[in-house]
């Protein structure tokens, strides 16, 4: 079955469940909880322990699951579980490294996370799909620089040959053994860094369509590209991708968000993994 096929079934079954809803009588108030964005979303990566089986990790709302590389844990996280790296080299949370089968977004983007750093490294990545190699630099990534989160992007109309990487820092140190929620937006003009809710950093040098290398690493959880190795020592949690870039207001919606719109209040038991399950079927 195509991706295609299985993400327009998906998104019946979505609006099936939601008339169901409806139709016993079982309302969901609007101000009962916070829900993550949906608009653009393309690829959410939870790490509850009902979405890792073995080394796989499902993304709960696009088609990119991903494998578990090294010896990573599943721990209680900021919403559920996350995963937790020890820092130990070839350790990551690999979505693909073939680019031909990335879904990624092209013209703008948004790619969010929470984070608990157990300590600081001059390249941190915590969400990668990035080479820096030298003068070669496209892609982009969101993780660290020292204490600073850094959201990194290339573009098409900045590429001076050979691709050109602008790290936007947030203005504000970060600590360790804290959890943070770590934003970075690109709308085809500028790039913005938020960290919990606050906009941290924009960047204008940036225009036009992403501009990517013919090979990459999507990954969570290591800064990898064909010269670098670099893995985070920490937790990441709710990791989500997507195809547009967030406003300032849905930012700070997703910084109180407690997953999908999908789990309902009342006596219906319905969970995220049934629901997934029968779109699958």
């Amino acid at each position: 079955m195509s991706p295609f096929v299985m993400n327009v079934r998906k998104k019946a079954v979505l609006g099936l469940v939601a008339v169901l809803i409806t139709g016993l009588g079982i309302g969901i108030p609007v101000d009962a909880r916070t829900v993550v964005i949906e608009d653009g979303l393309i690829g959410y990566w939870s790490f509850d322990k009902d979405t890792v089986k073995g080394k796989t990790v499902e993304d709960i709302w696009g088609d990119q699951d991903a494998t578990i590389i090294g010896d990573l844990e599943i721990v209680p996280g900021k919403f559920g579980e996350a995963v937790q790296l020890g820092g130990g080299a070839g350790a990551r949370v690999q979505i693909t490294d073939d680019i031909k089968k990335a879904e990624l977004p092209t013209e703008e983007m948004t790619i969010e996370l929470w984070a608990w750093d157990e300590q600081f490294i001059e390249w941190g990545g915590y969400v990668v799909a990035v080479q820096d190699n030298g003068a070669f630099e496209k892609g982009w990534l969101l993780g660290t620089r020292w204490k600073a989160f850094s959201f990194a992007l290339s573009s098409e109309d900045a590429d001076d040959g050979d691709g050109l990487l602008t790290y936007l820092n947030a203005a504000s140190a970060s600590e360790t053994n804290k959890w943070y929620h770590v934003v970075g937006t690109y709308d085809g003009k500028e790039m913005k860094i938020y960290v919990n809710g606050k906009l941290e950093g924009t960047s204008g040098v940036q225009s036009g369509a992403i501009n990517y290398p013919d090979s990459i690493f999507f990954s969570i959880g290591a800064y990898k590209d064909d010269n670098e190795d670099f893995v985070h020592t920490g937790m990441l949690d709710e990791v989500r991708l997507y195809d547009r870039a967030l406003s300032e207001k849905e930012v700070s919606n997703n910084l109180e968000a407690e997953g999908l719109a999908v789990e309902p209040a009342g006596k219906l038991s319905l969970t995220w993994g049934q629901i997934k399950a029968a779109a699958g079927r």
